[in-house]
């Protein structure tokens, strides 16, 4: 017994202990990092276009936008990261590259008149992956160990939704979502001593529970106002509702002495509303810029395990620029859309300074991206983004950050049809 209880205190001790391996460990509180994002155009234009109005967007933030949907539609994403973390205390550094699915959407016009879409698909609300290492020391009491740590899964968020557009200046939307998934820790801690009793634990999160967002759109608004500087722009708002969550946790401890055991518990969870604004100016047929604000009330974030005031609240300020090249004449393959942009972001996570202090992590991102046609019918979309995150050299985590998306759209009408064809 004295033993096992010698093992809980050194997994206690390696859950706390600070980054010093294999990968990030800024993901393992909570259900992991949230993501938010538009749409997979906007991945090139710094994450940005709440208030875009095109036919190839099929936003996930704002459903007003589907208003514009002009052909049955559907759209998939998949995003390759790699993170380069650096531990300041240890000088320790550690490159985790991972892939994963982006989700999917499908939207059907239903009315271009009135610009009434149904939209449903399935993408990730969090994302939760690490690794990391820690070396237990000897004591008096207890020989040395090493204990790893590895997180993985996450949640997903499926949803189903409408737009209507009664007027041309103005788009609604809404859209119902369900939130679920699990999120799984796994430690194993090996003893140099063989006397000493090893261990393998797994303590799974599940957790599920529904909400829905709430979007707006304003366009043409030079035809109410005779101002010459509104032609051309859109003005957009979403507003995200909580989640009140619930499910189960599981804890399972396997000993290499045979005495296993396992824990089940009712477990709940809270994710605080997401809301944000953003405009879009299209300053001719080929040339449009955007900007948006977001921001998330991280801090009143709860779950069984995590207490309110873990995370920080989430601000999000990103921009850019698409430009169209090629006109309806010109061969199939001579048309781009090129995109490139900007984003700064701070982030949920909260980590102690050098000095000892508790900060939170802010991140700087630059942006590119180019969609081609594969035919009349369907594009391809890829987008590469770099940044830092961890801007200030008090901080004992950097990390240096690549992304690379690629989103499929298939059933839209890319340009006219050349006569003949």
């Amino acid at each position: 017994m004295i033993k096992r209880l010698v093992l809980c205190a050194a997994f206690l001790y390696a859950t706390n202990g600070a980054f010093a391996g294999d990968g990030s460990p800024l993901s393992s509180k909570g259900v992991g990092a949230f993501t938010s994002f538009a749409g997979g155009y906007s991945v090139g234009m710094g994450n940005a276009g709440l208030a875009l109005l095109y036919n190839a967007s099929l936003s996930r933030l704002n459903p007003a936008t589907w208003s514009a949907l002009q052909n049955v539609q559907f759209s998939a994403l998949y995003d390759f990261s790699g993170v380069s973390s650096q531990d300041n205390l240890s000088n320790e550094s550690s490159y985790l590259v991972n892939g994963n699915f982006g989700g999917g959407i499908f939207g059907i016009p239903i009315d271009r008149d009135l610009g009434i879409s149904l939209a449903m698909g399935f993408t990730p609300l969090t994302s939760f992956q690490y690794q990391f290492n820690s070396a237990i020391a000897a004591t008096a009491e207890t020989p040395s160990a090493t204990y790893v740590n590895t997180g993985s899964g996450g949640l997903g968020e499926g949803f189903l939704g409408t737009s209507l557009s009664p007027f041309k200046e103005l788009a609604l939307g809404g859209m119902f979502t369900y939130a679920f998934g699990r999120t799984e820790r796994t430690g194993q801690v090996t003893f140099s001593n063989t006397s000493y009793t090893n261990t393998f634990s797994d303590n799974s999160l599940y957790l599920h529970g529904s909400s829905g967002t709430l979007g707006l759109t304003l366009s043409h608004l030079d035809d109410l106002v005779k101002l010459d500087f509104l032609h051309g722009l859109s003005i957009a708002g979403y507003y995200k509702l909580s989640y009140n969550l619930k499910g189960n946790s599981q804890l399972s401890n396997t000993y290499s002495d045979g005495l296993d055991t396992a824990f089940t518990s009712f477990a709940a969870g809270y994710i605080p509303p997401e809301y944000g604004i953003g405009i879009a100016e299209n300053f001719s047929g080929r040339l449009s810029a955007v900007l948006d604000i977001r921001t998330q009330q991280l801090s009143r974030y709860s779950d069984s395990f995590t207490s309110p005031g873990t995370f920080g609240d989430v601000l999000f300020v990103g921009g850019g620029i698409q430009y169209m090249r090629g006109k309806a004449i010109d061969a199939l393959y001579d048309k781009q859309i090129l995109r490139a942009g900007f984003y700064y972001e701070k982030t949920q996570y909260i980590v102690p300074t050098k000095s000892g202090q508790n900060k939170q992590l802010d991140e700087l991102f630059l942006t590119a991206g180019i969609e081609v046609p594969l035919s009349y019918s369907s594009t391809i979309n890829v987008s590469a983004q770099y940044g830092f995150r961890g801007l200030s050299n008090d901080l004992p985590i950097q990390e240096r950050i690549f992304r690379l998306y690629v989103s499929v759209t298939l059933g839209e009408v890319w340009f006219i049809r050349p006569v003949g064809d």
